[in-house]
């Protein structure tokens, strides 16, 4: 009897649909794998070519400059020049050396005559119906603009002797509405009335000049020249009354003829009408600062 060969089974349904999805898996882990290669390579790309045009674009400014310097030459250069400035340092000019003509005073002045403390009554009446004009520090920084108001005060003391006014000849009210240390009274030319005071006691610099209203235009030359000798005088001892507004504090305050002082005390020391006058041994500084 003969034999009949088996023949292999045949691919049933499920067979075929697995080799089905085995394909698309390996097709999407394909694309997957390529994916990452060919934006990389985008990427690069797109890079390469930016930095391509950069090159370009720095090549073709090379060249265009060298072309205009060939055509109008090199740029050309300045020596400095000096700006129309009024000064050009903080200390004030020098005098003309090579001049021999001496220079008139900016305001001449015939008699100066410093009003004594008793003789307040008098200005004050004589010069009652006065406009006044005020200046303070100009923007020149002179020396009477940047010295210490102490330093003047002492220098005052010396030239024109005791002020004219300080602030125990005023009313005493709590708090003080004027808090002038000392005030300078005087007649110049016999017919010009002049006041001079601290600006802000022995913290502040400078001083405050005041004239008669008619003189407003010539106020800062009378200034310079009235209070021209301070910079060449000595420094004469001197106490006064000052008070601080903003530690409500009362200061004796002046020079001993060795060192500057700034004194705390008690505002039952200051008695309307009464000066301060100078200790011979004074106690050591309450604020323990020198002014």
């Amino acid at each position: 009897m003969r034999r009949t060969p088996s023949r292999p089974p045949k691919d049933t349904g499920h067979s075929a649909a697995g080799r089905v999805l085995l394909f698309l898996c390996l097709g999407l882990l394909a694309g997957s794998l390529l994916g990452p290669v060919s934006a990389v390579a985008q990427t690069t790309g797109e890079a390469e070519a930016t930095s391509l045009i950069d090159r370009y674009r720095e090549a073709r400014y090379q060249t265009l400059a060298r072309q205009h310097l060939q055509r109008e030459g090199q740029f050309p250069v300045y020596p400095p020049e000096r700006l129309p400035i009024p000064t050009d340092s903080l200390r004030p000019a020098r005098p003309d050396r090579g001049s021999t003509t001496p220079q008139a005073p900016s305001f001449p002045l015939h008699h100066v005559r410093p009003v004594q403390r008793l003789e307040r009554n008098w200005f004050q009446q004589k010069f009652a119906g006065t406009d006044w004009s005020y200046l303070g520090n100009t923007a020149e920084y002179t020396f009477l603009d940047t010295t210490r108001t102490l330093h003047l005060r002492a220098r005052m003391q010396a030239q024109f002797g005791d002020p004219t006014r300080t602030l125990a000849d005023r009313p005493l009210e709590k708090p003080p509405k004027n808090r002038t240390q000392f005030e300078y009274w005087f007649v110049v030319n016999d017919s010009i009335p002049v006041q001079i005071m601290d600006p802000m006691g022995p913290k502040g610099r400078g001083l405050i000049v005041a004239v008669e209203q008619a003189y407003r235009d010539r106020l800062r030359a009378l200034r310079d020249t009235l209070l021209a000798p301070l910079q060449r005088s000595e420094r004469a001892p001197h106490v006064d009354y000052y008070y601080d507004p903003r530690r409500e504090r009362w200061y004796r305050t002046g020079y001993d003829g060795q060192s500057f002082f700034l004194e705390q005390i008690p505002s039952t020391r200051v008695v309307p009408g009464q000066r301060a006058y100078l200790d011979t041994a004074r106690t050591p500084r309450s604020d323990g600062n020198s002014p």
